[in-house]
């Protein structure tokens, strides 16, 4: 898109917790607007571990950040969280977690530089 202004983003996750997690960290950030296509960027996510042990879940989340429409690699990030429980709430809350946290962190740093780029 042509806004100098703002980045729009895409993302693609195989799970909702995981889209969530992502959405949520996306609309806290000013200069980025969620799309279903057309975007300068697209985040490929997807859970690369999810276990329960004891009372507890663990999971780890990936994610690429893609430049669009060309889908070149801009980056990989990676990150691991842990919710009390076990069982499909708690799955959803640590894989949402990690999602949020790693956008608000890792993937934030590399959207901001792509906005640059667009200037």
């Amino acid at each position: 898109m042509d806004d100098i202004h703002h980045l729009y983003v895409e993302v693609d996750a195989d799970r909702g917790a995981l889209r969530e997690g992502a959405d949520s960290a996306l609309d806290k950030t000013s200069f980025v607007r969620s799309v279903d296509h057309n975007g300068d960027v697209e985040l490929q996510i997807e859970a690369s571990r999810l276990d329960e042990s004891g009372n507890a879940t663990l999971c780890s989340v990936k994610i690429l950040v893609l430049r669009l429409p060309q889908h070149d690699l801009m980056g990989i990030a990676d990150a691991s969280a842990r919710a009390g429980g076990t069982g499909g709430h708690a799955r959803d809350a640590c894989l949402s977690q990690a999602t949020a946290s790693l956008v608000r962190g890792k993937i934030r740093t590399l959207l901001r530089r792509r906005l640059d780029e667009k200037r």
